[in-house]
């Protein structure tokens, strides 16, 4: 109830000013008993004026009409709650929960330790991609720590980023032996409180090992458990090992050793429950199945307060006008019932016919529209679909757009809909329909770009690949010189420098393109053997020059193409890294 009261946003704020109404004549009353008093003596005034002042039963009805007319002014003003739309299939509304967390992962050199399986790191990895998928739409940031920390990636409720650097957490990111956690820690709660959320929390993942607490290390540790208890940012701790324990496996090979013994990592548990519950939060060890995170995420993090969503950014809300609207009405029917019982009770059943049957608006467009559209009935689909709004609606749109021939209107439905998805599945879904719309509106490079995104996506996606070919073709036309169009008209089209150039050559490129329902496109140039193919795919165009230059070129254009992110990650993290002050021991 409180998280709500926080989210509550006002539709038509202004509106609220009416409930300065009362205090308005309460002051316009006061200055009438002013002018009053100073009509006649004091003496004179109980014969000069009549006698007022409210009965006990009057104060209770103009304490009644007080009320009721602050709840109207509240129901004018449009009270709500933000929804938005889930990326689930069935397109159903569901509140987010807007928060931001860092997790903060230990890559030091004993999360490579197997007494867990695979690796301590390579669990922690997957316990990761599980919580990953369980996320309502917080906002989450990445820092990866062992003698030094580093963001890997700032906070994002974009899940597709958060997989793609959670595969980049690896030991040799980080140069620096041991395991500084208070560096980390530090380094988390600057990042959290330069951001605008209000409610913030550290997820911290790590092998819970006791040398990390040991000495110099463990103080500092505890300074920096201190400071995000005064900040108000709870600390949860994912603990990913075994009480038995394991050896140390070292970069250099072997195992890690102290005073010639070989070190054997164990999980510390009590230490580290300590650290949590001194800022609120809770300690969890990794186990197989959800149990770990239905504690960790759904019976916490989940249920921390959430942040109001900016006004412009929401898309659908919970209209809560008719709570104050019903009572106001009721209260207007209890004061008045005896005087004009007629009147309050038409203005009651008024009342009552306006509130919505339903705090979701648009709860049944979707469907409605989608038996539209599956009855040929394209406009009116494309009307309802618009007013759904959301992902699903964009693609519903232009869908029935695409079925009107409205080639610019699926365009830009296409071109929303890719603004709106939540998911990579829904990202390439969308992006292919919108090079379909590039493509009937003639825009073969626009629809080429489109078709290879959606290829290192899916490269199996048979559809994308004809387009493609189909696309690429046309493309590789239009480069082609022109000869100069005449103002001479032909039965063809324009008369050129011995080239027809057909005004409906795209539009049979259109048909052609629609009319196949698999998706699948045929060039009927290839089929009767005259041999229509991408530029340098077997024409007749002459060979590639391959001089030095031109190889040496080449060459190095295939060099720049090889994705070596780790190098880049490295320098990254280096800025973050401000230096131990600490002894660490190098595990």
């Amino acid at each position: 109830m409180i998280d709500n009261l926080f989210a509550l946003d006002w539709r038509q704020p202004w509106w609220g000013l009416l409930a300065l109404q009362p205090l308005l004549l309460w002051g316009l009353s006061r200055w009438r008993r002013h002018r009053l008093a100073a009509y006649a003596d004091a003496a004179l005034l109980p014969w000069a004026v009549l006698a007022g002042g409210a009965q006990p039963v009057e104060r209770w009805r103009l304490a009644g009409q007080l009320a009721a007319w602050l709840l109207l002014a509240a129901a004018a003003a449009g009270p709500r709650l933000p929804l938005e739309e889930s990326a689930a299939a069935d397109g159903q509304l569901s509140k987010r929960h807007l928060m931001q967390f860092d997790i903060v992962l230990d890559i030091s050199a004993s999360m490579n330790a197997n007494d867990v399986t695979p690796t301590r790191l390579s669990r922690a990895k997957l316990e990761l991609r599980d919580l990953i998928d369980r996320l309502q739409g917080e906002r989450v940031g990445l820092i990866a720590y062992a003698g030094e920390p580093g963001l890997l990636s700032p906070p994002t409720d974009d899940v597709d980023v958060l997989r793609r650097m959670l595969d980049q957490a690896e030991p040799r990111l980080i140069a620096a032996p041991g395991s500084n956690l208070a560096a980390a820690l530090r380094l988390a709660q600057r990042d959290l409180q330069a951001s605008r959320s209000r409610s913030k929390a550290i997820l911290l993942i790590t092998d819970a090992e006791a040398d990390s607490l040991a000495g110099g290390a463990g103080e500092a540790v505890r300074a920096a458990v201190q400071n995000l208890k005064q900040a108000g940012i709870p600390l949860y701790v994912l603990g990913v090992g075994s009480s038995n324990g394991a050896p140390v496996p070292l970069p250099e090979g072997g195992f890690a050793e102290q005073d010639g013994v070989q070190v054997v990592s164990r999980m510390a548990n009590a230490s580290y429950t300590d650290l949590a519950q001194q800022t609120g939060g809770v300690f969890v060890p990794a186990i197989d199945g959800d149990g770990d995170w239905a504690s960790l995420y759904d019976h916490h993090l989940a249920r921390l307060p959430a942040d109001a969503p900016p006004a412009d950014q929401v898309r659908a809300w919970r209209e809560l006008y008719a709570w104050c609207l019903a009572p106001a009405l009721l209260l207007l029917l209890w004061l008045h019932l005896p005087r004009a019982l007629p009147q309050a009770a038409a203005l009651l059943l008024v009342g009552l016919i306006g509130l919505p049957y339903n705090d979701a608006h648009a709860d049944d467009a979707l469907p409605a529209a989608w038996r539209d559209y599956q009855a040929g009935r394209h406009a009116e689909a494309q009307t309802r679909f618009e007013r759904a709004g959301g992902y699903l609606g964009q693609m519903g749109a232009g869908a029935a757009a695409w079925r009107l021939k409205d080639y610019g209107a699926a365009n830009r439905h296409f071109g929303a809909a890719l603004l709106l998805a939540r998911t990579a599945q829904e990202r390439t879904d969308a992006l292919y329909n919108l090079g379909n719309a590039h493509y009937a509106l003639g825009n073969w490079r626009a629809a080429v770009e489109a078709y290879q995104t959606v290829l290192l996506e899916r490269p199996q996606d048979a559809k994308a690949k004809a387009n493609l070919e189909r696309a690429g073709y046309r493309l590789n036309q239009q480069r082609q010189p022109l000869a100069g169009k005449t103002d001479l008209r032909g039965r063809m089209g324009f008369f050129t420098e011995g080239v027809t150039s057909t005004e409906w050559d795209r539009e049979i490129a259109v048909k052609e393109f629609e009319r196949r329902e698999t998706g699948t496109l045929v060039d009927k140039d290839k089929a009767s053997g005259r041999g229509a193919r991408l530029e340098g795919s077997g024409s007749s165009r002459s060979g590639v020059d391959a001089d030095s230059r031109r190889l040496q070129s080449g060459l190095k254009k295939l060099e720049l193409l090889n994705d070596t992110p780790t190098a880049m990650y490295q320098g990254l993290l280096k800025q973050d890294a401000s230096g131990t002050t600490v002894e660490l021991l190098p595990w």
